[in-house]
């Protein structure tokens, strides 16, 4: 009994989603390193760590609001909404530090801004952030007239600081808010919140959950992450305009369906959603090493997604059929 348990816990290993997804990442580095060498040098790979970091905070965010039953399709335009305020202001001369708090709060007020509204008009979270995101867009356009809010080299110290020299900071920005968030899921009492109303919203609030009180919980976590998104893609492209993260959020979502959480909530990980961050940045970095044209990039995105739904689907057949 106990060789066949152990026999299972490793076929769910080698079958889970991280675990495939891995297997890709391997397989486009060495096919993109046979045909251009220069894929695997460290600049490269710091490229696309450095390049995945806004992405990867704004998919470990919605990782919490996606299994939890909701989704928030704003944080593009609340990314563009947010950036141009923090740029506006440092070129008036406030501090970065100011600046930096500034963005956190105002992602935080703009994601309980969606959970309010989609509690208190009892609306489906899409449709709400659908509104709030064109609202975002319109706010980013009055205030810069539609132009570029460029900031000449300022606000780079995020991008720009290496640890010894070598390592980007944004590697360690990266990697400690996937683990914040992987500690959150696993070991607290909101991860069980978000698991619980995510399965069955009923059923949460029966076993004594208050489930409005942690549904905005949830969007407020978010929105602390798509701020520390907004100053680190704010400090790389050192401007800002009100398409500056337009399409971040369908990136992000994507990133969260390849590593394996269900759109239906109640299932899913953060560590399925980082490599997912992974493979589409190395996607779009070996698009560009192979000098394919970039107009085929969301093409690809869109295969790779159905990929990775199709190989999922697979692998919950072959495990039920295994096990069963």
């Amino acid at each position: 009994m106990d060789r066949i348990d152990s026999n299972r816990r490793l076929r769910r290993v080698l079958f889970s989603q991280p675990v495939i997804l891995f297997a890709f990442v391997i397989i486009i580095g060495v096919v993109t390193t046979t045909i251009n060498p220069k894929f695997i040098t460290w600049t490269n790979i710091s490229s696309i760590i450095s390049q995945s970091t806004s992405l990867g905070l704004v998919a470990a965010g919605i990782t919490i609001l996606i299994i939890s039953g909701h989704f928030d399709i704003s944080v593009g335009n609340m990314i563009g909404f947010t950036t141009c305020v923090m740029a506006i202001l440092i070129n008036k001369g406030v501090s970065s530090l100011v600046v930096s708090l500034l963005a956190v709060v105002l992602c935080v007020i703009c994601s309980l801004l969606n959970g309010g509204m989609m509690i208190l008009f009892r609306a489906p979270s899409f449709i709400v952030t659908l509104a709030t995101s064109s609202l975002f867009y319109g706010a980013a356009l009055i205030m810069t007239k539609g132009y570029m809010q460029t900031l000449y080299g300022k606000y780079r110290f995020l991008a720009s600081y290496r640890l010894f020299g070598v390592i980007p900071f944004l590697f360690f920005v990266l990697f400690a808010g996937f683990l914040l968030v992987y500690l959150m899921i696993k070991h607290t009492r909101t991860g069980r919140e978000i698991f619980a109303i995510g399965t069955n919203e009923n059923a949460a609030y029966l076993s004594g959950i208050n489930v409005k009180r942690s549904k905005l919980k949830f969007f407020a976590i978010s929105g602390v992450l798509v701020g520390f998104a907004c100053m680190v893609l704010l400090s790389r492209i050192s401007g800002a305009q009100a398409t500056t993260g337009m399409g971040m959020e369908l990136q992000a979502i994507g990133a969260v369906v390849i590593g394996g959480s269900s759109i239906t909530g109640g299932k899913g990980g953060v560590i399925g959603t980082l490599f997912g961050v992974i493979l589409l940045s190395m996607i779009s970095n070996a698009i560009n090493m192979l000098h394919i044209s970039a107009y085929y990039q969301d093409i690809v995105y869109a295969l790779v997604i159905l990929i990775a739904l199709a190989i999922n689907a697979l692998r919950n057949v072959l495990i039920e059929r295994q096990e069963g």
